[in-house]
């Protein structure tokens, strides 16, 4: 389907119709700002409206809308992530250099979307820059990046850059309410970005960072860190070590902004250094040496909770 316009999007669409209807259109955009924020959903609306037919574009009933509506428009091209691909490669901008390079089926324009830029490996973003240097006329590309510091330089330079900040919590939670049965507590956790938000609460995550929210503060109070560790398996590594870092990231700064942080299940009061040393053991499992070494999930969970048992204790014994 082609999604309806987000209410804190107004100024992003302004900007936009203003240079179709000028006759303006940039032959590239790069869509910016942290994930969440509906980048993705504005880039889909925008290649509808631009292969419509109708002045109201996007129409919704002509064939151009109904072919994108079902995801199927021969002059939309997207690129993304293989299933089995961490990177976007050099074969995927080939084909679709190819692809730009034929006729349009329907009317004027192509439009690509890559989603997200900034997982082009440098050959494929290398390839793409030949492309955006010396663009074909009915060509539109729409870069969608949560990231753009990953992408190239010479990339961005050649695109026109609509940015998408975090919108007014006021109309996000407006647009939240009826949607999520929370939407305070899944907006702020989404740190502002309400598509984030959603997501979170159907995917069920919300429930995951509130019990690992009680699992760390059951190893701040003195519980068993093993027990703790077998729990976290169903989740898996992936799962627990990004909520887990979010969760510690927010009481580091806490801890920095208040002087100590207090432990709700302990009563115990610990200072930056702690809080700092329990994120880059997270981190390290997440990212680092633990994850590149292939270690076993459970290994790699026992690791983490028992390397926060020791900071709390390391914590503790400074400030006492």
């Amino acid at each position: 389907m082609i999604p309806q316009p987000l209410p804190w999007h107004d100024s992003q669409w302004r900007w936009m119709e203003r240079s179709i209807r000028s006759g303006r259109m940039p032959h590239a955009l790069l869509l910016r700002g942290a994930s969440g924020r509906g980048k993705a959903m504005f880039a889909s609306r925008l290649a509808a409206m631009l292969l419509c037919g109708s002045d109201a574009a996007p129409c919704g009933e002509c064939a151009s809308c109904r072919l994108c509506a079902a995801g199927s428009h021969p002059d939309r091209i997207d690129v993304g992530l293989a299933p089995d691909r961490r990177e976007i490669v050099v074969d995927q901008i080939r084909a679709l250099i190819d692809s730009v390079g034929l006729t349009a089926r329907f009317g004027r324009w192509k439009v690509v979307v890559i989603d997200p830029a900034g997982a082009m490996n440098r050959h494929a973003a290398n390839t793409l820059l030949k492309t955006l240097e010396e663009p074909p006329g009915a060509a539109v590309f729409i870069l969608v990046s949560s990231n753009h510091a990953q992408l190239l330089p010479t990339i961005r330079s050649r695109c026109q850059r609509i940015d998408f900040p975090v919108p007014d919590s006021a109309i996000a939670l407006e647009w939240l309410r009826g949607r999520v049965s929370e939407p305070e507590t899944a907006l702020e956790l989404a740190r502002g970005a309400p598509i984030g938000a959603v997501e979170m609460t159907e995917g069920g995550l919300l429930a995951v960072r509130s019990t690992l929210d009680r699992d760390l503060d059951e190893i701040l109070a003195g519980g068993d860190p093993m027990t703790v560790a077998a729990r976290w398996k169903g989740f898996g590594r992936e799962t627990v070590t990004r909520w887990l870092a979010d969760i510690l990231a927010q009481r580091l700064r806490r801890s920095a902004q208040g002087g100590a942080e207090r432990a709700r299940s302990g009563g115990a009061s610990l200072h930056f250094a702690p809080w700092l040393a329990m994120l880059e053991r997270c981190l390290e499992v997440r990212g680092g040496v633990l994850a590149r070494s292939g270690a076993n999930e459970q290994l790699a969970l026992e690791h983490l909770a028992l390397g926060i048992a020791l900071e709390v204790g390391r914590g503790r014994r400074v400030g006492s």
